[in-house]
């Protein structure tokens, strides 16, 4: 039987598995958050339990006649997927909605370019599509871009371009991205890059 409170003369149904202190008082810390960043195993957490919304920019260069795509490292102490590679991508954060330009996107980008890929795009990513899934860390609605980049990424030891023909067989790359990095290449083959 779940434990029940009344609450402001309502009855107060706890979260499920969490008691009614337990209840309060989580939702006594969450109101305390300012809208900065959230700590990676709190976000762990709130993504388990609440879809997020996520921008992947697939980047593209053709080597010869090979496409290929640029795959960054998680952190070695990643939650969910460590030292595992992947497209850049970022969650659209509760800040990137407070922006002087009032593009919410531009705050994602930005953290892209200069937090995981550490080059410019060679211009604005190029809109694919949505694509909603279920990750192991939780669901996610993704809105899918494509890009190429300027300049080499500064930090060409740890990133790797691979051939997106041979990430199907890629034991290190998140292979639930495979979707969305395949939805992107037809989209840039088919405007002629």
């Amino acid at each position: 039987m779940t434990e029940q409170l009344e609450h402001r003369g309502v009855a107060y149904i706890p979260t499920e598995g969490l008691t009614v202190e337990q209840d309060i008082q989580l939702r006594t810390l969450l109101s305390e958050w300012t809208g900065g960043p959230i700590s990676t195993p709190v976000f762990t957490e709130l993504a388990r339990m609440i879809p997020q919304p996520i921008v992947e920019v697939v980047v593209f260069r053709k080597n010869g006649d090979t496409l290929e795509t640029l795959l960054i490292p998680r952190p070695p102490d990643d939650i969910v997927w460590p030292g595992m590679y992947h497209n850049p991508g970022a969650a659209i954060r509760t800040s990137d909605f407070n922006r002087e330009d009032n593009d919410p996107l531009n705050g994602v980008f930005e953290r892209i370019e200069n937090g995981e890929i550490k080059s410019s795009f060679a211009y604005r990513p190029v809109f694919v599509g949505l694509h909603n899934r279920m990750s192991v860390r939780g669901p996610e609605a993704a809105q899918i871009y494509f890009a190429q980049i300027s300049r080499e990424p500064l930090d060409s030891i740890s990133n790797v371009w691979y051939p997106v023909g041979e990430l199907e067989q890629n034991e290190k790359f998140i292979q639930g991205q495979l979707t969305h990095i395949r939805m992107a290449a037809e989209r840039f083959n088919q405007k002629g890059n």
